[in-house]
């Protein structure tokens, strides 16, 4: 399928680059070597200090438009700029150090195009390492219902292989601008508020899963688990999720507050990180024996809590939460 660019792109590609220079040229070809066209890369360079912005510089296509920060602005604020530039009718994600496989776009704008009710459409993944090697796959359901019921315990939706509906995002505040990490996150969940998500039964993305990554630093614990605990609050107060769906999101929601409270723990605070923990273990006391993390962590910090709230016995604590 060969599309020429007319006033606009019919899809512009949002990519946020931050010393990405080992992978860059790799996720940059993957766009050239679709069968769909007509797309541009709204690519914002944040402040790397490798070789990230020589390789930018040695594409001349049109299509490739270049915005660049002397200094890091943090990766919510430079994918709002990115998204503030985009011109397509439709957006899609594809993070610096990921590969779109050739026929990503055709397959998602297509699949818009066809189903108007829709907002927002992933694919399956292939996890790969930092060889390319394949290391894991994930198939998030492709039921619509099932789809959205998962949003109450995880995030299904892999940033990188979503398409998104311009104007419905824009609608929704785009990027939630007070979110660190999982800002995405909370954008799928306000477009599942107001339309249809879509999953294609095709794995259509590389997601690379590398050493330095942020979600491997344990000095972001803390953000992880706030991050992750205000948004599964919110699915559960706006989306109708099922019975199951939301027993599954009270055992995250407990989950998120521990993780919530031992990065706290972690930066100093321990006594606000003690009562994070604690709120989330009785909350929902089948943690303990449900999570190894979590039973691990009670087992060394608190061992005769966690062997009292193992046998159910939890009367009497409620008053320290």
């Amino acid at each position: 399928m060969n599309m020429t660019l007319s006033s606009g792109p019919h899809v512009s590609v949002l990519m946020t680059i931050f010393n990405a220079a080992p992978y860059l040229r790799e996720s940059i070809d993957s766009l050239f070597a679709q069968t769909f066209s007509d797309w541009e890369l709204i690519a914002i360079e944040n402040g790397s200090t490798d070789q990230s912005l020589s390789i930018l510089r040695k594409y001349s296509d049109p299509r490739v438009r270049t915005f660049l920060f002397q200094k890091n602005i943090g990766r919510t604020p430079a994918l709002r700029y990115a998204f503030s530039q985009a011109r397509g009718e439709y957006v899609a994600v594809l993070d610096a150090d990921d590969i779109s496989h050739p026929p990503r776009l055709e397959r998602q704008s297509s699949f818009l195009d066809k189903h108007p009710e829709v907002a927002l459409v992933g694919s399956w993944v292939k996890y790969i390492d930092e060889k390319s090697s394949v290391i894991a796959k994930w198939k998030p359901p492709v039921d619509p219902v099932a789809l959205r019921d998962s949003l109450g315990w995880t995030n299904p939706m892999v940033h990188s292989s979503v398409m998104y509906r311009r104007l419905r995002a824009l609608e929704a505040g785009g990027y939630p601008e007070h979110v660190i990490y999982s800002q995405d996150f909370g954008l799928i969940i306000e477009l599942a508020r107001r339309s249809s998500l879509a999953i294609i039964d095709d794995f259509l993305c590389d997601m690379r899963v590398v050493s330095t990554s942020m979600t491997r630093d344990k000095k972001y614990s803390s953000v992880f688990g706030g991050e992750a605990l205000a948004h599964f609050e919110h699915a559960a107060q706006t989306l109708p999720l099922s019975s199951k769906a939301r027993r599954l999101n009270r055992r995250v929601r407990s989950i998120s507050r521990i993780e919530h409270g031992i990065g706290t723990m972690r930066t100093g605070s321990i006594p606000e990180g003690v009562k994070s923990v604690l709120r989330g273990v009785f909350s929902d006391p089948t943690v303990l024996w449900a999570n190894g993390t979590v039973y691990r962590f009670a087992q060394r910090h608190f061992p005769r809590l966690a062997c009292i709230l193992r046998g159910k016995v939890i009367q009497g604590f409620v008053e320290y939460v």
